[in-house]
């Protein structure tokens, strides 16, 4: 048997040197001395405070990515961003075209029965303004329902801004609120007119003023407001679905009006005529049937609008902070 050598080899340094180190060095040699290095590191924090957390290699990614993921699919979370995402403005202008007859149809309604009218503000300006002469001398007052229609149609404006500025502008849960409201205030009026609370045959001139015709006229200015508000935050200004005067200036002057391609004349040519039959239908409806079905007929074009938002297609990515 081989005796053992008692004394160490010459490349081995004794481990007395490393009991007293050199004062005079500033570093200790990592490669001279991987145990003492190993001892002299700080414990992990962070791996004492989070345990399970980490994942093979010490890297969070896989469990974090993983986390993620699971959370992306979750009913709630598809459901937050599907209502949370921007609508696509494509073919919106169909919807403004549709909102423009519903304008047709309650103004005809509106002017036929009550002599007021509630989406057109240009015709309650002039009685507005006739009303300091006393003209015209029947039906009495009717300045003062013009301007009432006026002062809603107004604040319905005041209001679809500020809440489509407070909610994101194109935000499909924001146009979806905007719509309900509007299709809930010809709701109101097709009730008060089935259930007779309001008179739905034409007025007479002589007659003392029925104030009650008041609120269904402020009910149908004020989702006139919501319309018009729509058709600029859908940025598509040649559809006020309310009015004609400017619309008919700007189709004329368009110096491409007889060019092939011209989306613009056409959706200005589309309001204008879906106006136009609009106000036709209600005076062909009000012989028919009577004014509460027309209304009702409005209620379910509003209210079609409102459920199309909820499947209508998204921008291809979500813009969250949006001006109008």
């Amino acid at each position: 048997m081989h005796q053992q050598s008692s004394s160490l080899p010459e490349n081995i340094q004794p481990p007395t040197s490393a009991a007293t180190p050199n004062h005079g060095s500033l570093s200790i040699s990592q490669d001279t001395h991987p145990v003492l290095s190993s001892n002299l590191d700080p414990p992990n924090e962070e791996s004492k405070y989070t345990p399970g957390l980490w994942s093979s290699g010490g890297s969070t990614t896989v469990s974090l990515s993983s986390n993620q993921i699971a959370e992306s699919t979750t009913v709630g979370s598809v459901l937050s961003r599907h209502f949370r995402a921007n609508i696509d403005t494509k073919h919106t202008d169909i919807v403004l075209i549709i909102c423009g007859f519903v304008g047709g149809l309650v103004d005809g309604l509106s002017f036929n029965a009550w002599g007021s009218f509630s989406s057109m503000q240009t015709g309650n300006t002039v009685f507005l303004a006739l009303g300091p002469s006393g003209q015209p001398a029947y039906p009495a007052y009717l300045w003062a329902k013009s301007l009432i229609a006026l002062s809603v149609f107004i604040a319905s404006n005041v209001f679809f801004i500020r809440l489509h500025r407070i909610l994101s502008p194109r935000r499909r849960s924001t146009m979806i609120v905007s719509f309900t409201i509007q299709t809930l205030a010809l709701l109101v009026t097709a009730i008060l007119i089935q259930l007779g609370i309001i008179s739905p045959k034409p007025e007479d001139p002589r007659a003392p003023i029925e104030w009650m015709q008041v609120l269904p006229i402020s009910l149908l200015s004020f989702q006139a407001g919501g319309q018009i508000c729509a058709s600029r935050i859908l940025a598509l200004d040649e559809i006020p679905t309310v009015v004609l005067t400017t619309l008919l200036c700007d189709l004329l002057v368009d110096p491409k009006l007889t060019a092939k391609f011209n989306p613009k004349r056409n959706r200005r040519i589309g309001a204008f005529l879906a106006l136009f039959l609009g106000a036709m239908t209600a005076g062909g409806l009000s012989k028919v049937t009577g004014m509460a079905s027309s209304i009702w007929f409005a209620m379910g074009l509003k209210l079609a609008i409102t459920l199309g938002w909820v499947v209508w297609k998204p921008e291809g990515r979500m813009k969250r902070n949006m001006d109008v």
